[in-house]
């Protein structure tokens, strides 16, 4: 698989979005990762850029949002 962007959850069954990313980070240094969650507080977003997250996008903003955000990270690699 080559993505050109990564959108996961911070909660899922049976790893967290925050290993996930660690994880995605070492083998795809350079496809970005957006987070998206329900879950957002200081804690998880310093987590978040501590694992290399892009993005930290709550649910409870408009779906316009995630979708903005995926492509303003998707214009800065093409750019």
């Amino acid at each position: 698989l080559h993505p050109d962007l990564i959108v996961t959850d911070l909660s899922m069954p049976i790893m967290n979005g925050l290993d996930e990313t660690r994880i995605l980070k070492k083998l795809m240094p350079a496809v970005p990762v957006i987070i998206y969650t329900a879950h957002s507080d200081a804690f998880v977003e310093r987590e978040a850029i501590a694992a290399g997250v892009s993005a930290l996008v709550s649910k409870s903003e408009a779906v316009a949002v995630l979708i903005a955000t995926a492509r303003s990270l998707l214009d800065q690699i093409a750019a």
